[in-house]
């Protein structure tokens, strides 16, 4: 109980009298002095050191190079620091340094643009009131940015728009950047159909059909093949376990500067659809109390004043997802790999998707009582869906990111769990390949490749389909669809592209051929050559044996070629083959079968009744007939139509003794008697000739 009355008086006057007696004494006690915040940034303003005393709440003066005077400019000063105390003695000296101060800088009129938008200015202003000196694009592709602030749009696509002062004698320079999401032009591909033809090569859209520069995204599709039906989505890309593990080793997105952490992945399968991805991320935040009250894992304040984005743990339930946790914006971005040559390599923006991911409060203690974690963290997973899916190419870097109380594109600007949430890493993969090593980072608002640095955990999932990027090559009706597909999910604009089939010339060889036995069919080349074609004979595909003449129809069997070529193709004889075909079955000897030999005893030699197309084993009349019509002479004679190796001419003469005399006539008419398509029956007409006391005509038959 404290003191009353006169007791208390004589207590309290005991203590000046020792407060006294220790004054007139001249005792005193050492007190400790420490200097603190020697080196500060210019402001403008007067810099004062921090002075500690021990005891706490002790007088003291400050000189800064003799004076009292706060100093303001940029030097170093001596600091004099003296304890002015009745019982306490004490200084301490040290130098304070004004170093040049840092810049806070700001961009002003920087909005989303369209490609085709007309150039903009944008201005910035330091806290300084120092003016910008130099302005830079990240991505010259998407935008350039001129000294005074003109930005001009180039193409579709992101960059970031940084404004630089070089500073002054006071100040560091200065810099800040801030994104400029340029969206593609919503300028569909031509209406109606477009027609080419085939040339064995590409044919994308004529880029004259757009406005210029533009980077729609376009996909083909022939119309003839089916896209698959309710097609099930496949796993083309791994590079984590099928099984979710507890725990992994993680990358931090809120290092310094860092935003956006991206692997890239070779893809399985053929032309692909993006359906889904999930992301693997670590959460190192716990909703009650932690190990020794290590902070990183009490988060009760920060959701107790944030409850729109907690969930709170329920009864019972320690791990996993019913355990509770908080919700928080997480962003998954497909980058298209552009490596031409004569122009740098670049990470084209295909699209981008952003979700409230539901994040699970790590646990305290896990179901089995095991406090540690193998990696600290603890493991969940975040599902994105594209329900408007691009075709997605073979190579491409898929980045993850979120912004934390203090990093990100665009910080939150809040406390909270957000800076204990990882990336889990990973390079095992079990689908798709990685054949380029290392890590892109998304820092200081450009992309940079990172080596020692391993790249997110993620499990692609596509849809199946006919749809390509490629432009068509073969023949076909084409489906073709565009979007500006970099920057949100406008409607597809579609309009019909045909590739129409080149022309083919085709020529016919072998158009008469000697009947063996064997097939014959005919020969066909193509301008251009190599070029497959299809043969009928007569209507049928299989080339005939016997024979007689058949109508040949050569068309292209190409699927990118159309041409047609049609002739006639004569099976005949030779004197040899039907000498074979007649005999055949005959046992006659060789010299009975000679062209001069008459076996039926008809009085017709065997050439002639090849000639005549007459059979040689039975008798035959004359095959040739002469009729005295008055002034002319009538002459009727057979053709055999399958003598190939035959050629007929009428001829006279007036001296019959000379054998050179014979010569050929030309009939005043001739014409077809009969023609069954193997003999033909021929009458001609020839004129007597006036005053000649003998004439003499004959049909002339050799080989």
């Amino acid at each position: 109980m404290a003191p009353s009355g006169r007791g208390a008086a004589r207590n309290l006057s005991l203590v000046l009298s020792f407060f006294t007696v220790a004054a007139c004494t001249g005792l005193s006690m050492a007190a400790q002095v420490t200097l603190s915040n020697l080196e500060q940034g210019y402001t403008g303003s007067g810099k004062s050191v921090t002075v500690t005393t021990v005891p706490a709440g002790l007088n003291y003066t400050v000189t800064y190079a003799g004076s009292t005077t706060l100093p303001v400019n940029l030097g170093t000063y001596a600091v004099v620091v003296t304890i002015v105390d009745p019982m306490e003695t004490g200084s301490a000296t040290g130098n304070l340094v004004i170093v040049k101060g840092a810049q806070t800088l700001a961009i002003q009129g920087l909005t989303s643009k369209t490609y085709g938008d007309a150039p903009f200015t944008v201005t910035a202003t330091a806290n300084t009131g120092i003016p910008i000196t130099e302005w830079q694009s990240s991505d010259p592709a998407v935008a350039s940015v001129t000294p005074n602030g003109l930005v001009t749009v180039l193409g579709a696509g992101q960059t970031s728009i940084i404004a630089i002062n070089a500073g002054n004698s006071n100040y560091n320079a200065g810099w800040v950047a801030r994104p400029l999401n340029v969206a593609r032009s919503l300028a569909p591909v031509p209406s109606g159909t477009e027609t080419v033809t085939f040339n064995n090569a590409a044919q994308p859209l004529d880029p004259s059909a757009l406005p210029s520069g533009l980077a729609t995204e376009i996909t083909y599709r022939e119309i003839t093949v089916a896209e698959p039906v309710a097609p099930t989505p496949q796993v083309v890309w791994q590079n984590g376990p099928d099984t979710l593990a507890l725990s992994y080793l993680s990358t931090a997105v809120q290092a310094t500067s860092t935003w956006a952490l991206a692997k890239y992945a070779r893809l399985a399968g053929t032309a692909r659809k993006l359906h889904s991805c999930e992301v693997t991320l670590v959460n190192w935040a716990g909703y009650l109390g932690g190990r020794n009250n290590d902070p990183v894992y009490r988060y009760k304040e920060w959701a107790d004043a944030n409850p729109d984005l907690v969930v709170i743990p329920q009864s019972g339930i320690s791990i996993p997802g019913n355990s509770g946790g908080f919700y928080h914006p997480v962003t998954l971005s497909f980058h298209d790999y552009v490596n031409e040559a004569g122009s740098s390599e670049s990470y084209r923006l295909l699209t981008s998707a952003t979700v409230l991911a539901f994040i699970p409060w790590r646990p305290v203690t896990l179901a089995d009582g095991v406090t540690a974690y193998q990696n600290s963290g603890y493991a969940f997973r975040v599902p994105f869906s594209f329900p408007d899916g691009i075709i997605l190419p073979d190579d491409v870097w898929i980045s993850v990111s979120f912004n934390t109380s203090t990093q990100g594109v665009a910080p939150i600007g809040v406390t909270g769990p957000y800076d204990a949430l990882n990336i889990a890493r990973s390079e095992s993969n079990s689908i798709g390949t990685s054949l380029l090593s290392g890590t892109l980072l998304y820092r200081n608002w450009r992309w940079q490749s990172a080596s020692g640095v391993t790249g997110p955990m993620l499990r692609l999932r596509t849809i199946p389909t006919t749809s390509t990027a490629n432009a068509p090559v073969n023949a076909g009706t084409y489906e073709v669809k565009s979007k500006p597909a970099a920057f949100g999910l406008e409607p597809w604009a579609v309009s019909t592209r045909v590739v129409n089939k080149a022309p083919l010339a085709i020529q016919l060889a072998n158009l008469t051929q000697i009947r063996n036995g064997d097939p014959k069919p005919v020969i066909t080349t193509t301008t251009p050559a190599g070029i497959a074609t299809g043969v009928t004979y007569a209507g049928l595909s299989v080339a005939p044996s016997a024979l007689g003449s058949y109508p040949v129809v050569a068309t292209s069997a190409n699927p990118n070629y159309q041409g047609q070529s049609v002739g006639t193709l004569q099976i005949g004889d030779s004197f040899a083959s039907w000498q074979t075909a007649s005999f055949l079955a005959s046992s006659l000897p060789a010299e009975q079968r000679a062209d001069i030999a008459d076996p039926d005893g008809d009085g017709l030699s065997n050439f002639l009744e090849y000639a005549s197309n007459l059979n040689p084993l039975s008798g035959d009349s004359a095959p040739v007939r002469f009729e005295n019509e008055g002034l002319v002479l009538a002459f009727t004679y057979r053709r055999n139509l399958h003598a190939l190796d035959l050629d007929y001419s009428i001829q006279d003469t007036s001296t019959l003794g000379d054998p050179s005399s014979w010569g050929p006539v030309t009939p005043l008419s001739e014409f077809t008697v009969s023609d069954d398509g193997s003999t033909r029956v021929i009458r001609a007409v020839v004129a007597k000739p006036i005053g000649q006391p003998s004439y003499f005509l004959r049909l002339k038959t050799r080989r």
